[in-house]
């Protein structure tokens, strides 16, 4: 199990660009690598019509989006964020359920795809001026899962690709 969890192996070297997924409850926040590999912007959200409870099944609307958000930007491997922990340091159970949409997405883009912990992005997103329940920024009133998705790319980035950079 514990070697599933840990999803594709990392290359040797890697190839630009990567999509960065925040898989959330309502939306699916998006972000993209840069062709060096040294940074990560917000691409989109989508809307996110999954259920967390079985049977776990990706709507064929969303696969279709995400793989043609894929083949539009020639992306070579998806970084999806899993909340593996609480922030009492606790597992968090409900890992499980992103490790299965994570593989499902894998199945549906054919593409790499690398769990990477999501490390409450979203809570530091939304602390920048956003208020926890409703998931937007005050700022603007609009979402802001694909800013959570830029940090689980750009901390992917920084940590496992930065060395094949060099």
């Amino acid at each position: 199990m514990v070697e599933e969890a840990q999803g594709d192996p990392y290359p040797l070297t890697w190839q630009a660009p990567l999509l960065g997924i925040d898989w959330g409850k309502s939306r699916i926040g998006l972000a993209l690598s840069d062709a060096s590999l040294r940074f990560s912007e917000p691409l989109a959200v989508l809307k996110n019509a999954c259920s967390f409870l079985p049977p776990l099944l990706i709507p064929l609307k969303t696969a279709r989006s995400i793989k043609r958000i894929c083949l539009h930007h020639a992306v070579k491997g998806i970084v999806f964020g899993v909340p593996w922990y609480h922030l009492s340091g606790d597992p968090n159970p409900q890992s499980v359920i992103f490790l299965e949409y994570g593989r499902l997405l894998r199945s549906a883009t054919d593409l790499p795809l690398f769990f990477w912990d999501e490390g409450m992005t979203t809570d530091i997103v939304r602390g920048k001026g956003g208020s926890r329940r409703s998931g937007r920024s005050r700022q603007d009133g609009g979402p802001v899962d694909h800013y959570s998705a830029t940090l689980i790319l750009q901390s992917f980035l920084d940590e496992c690709v930065k060395d094949t950079r060099e």
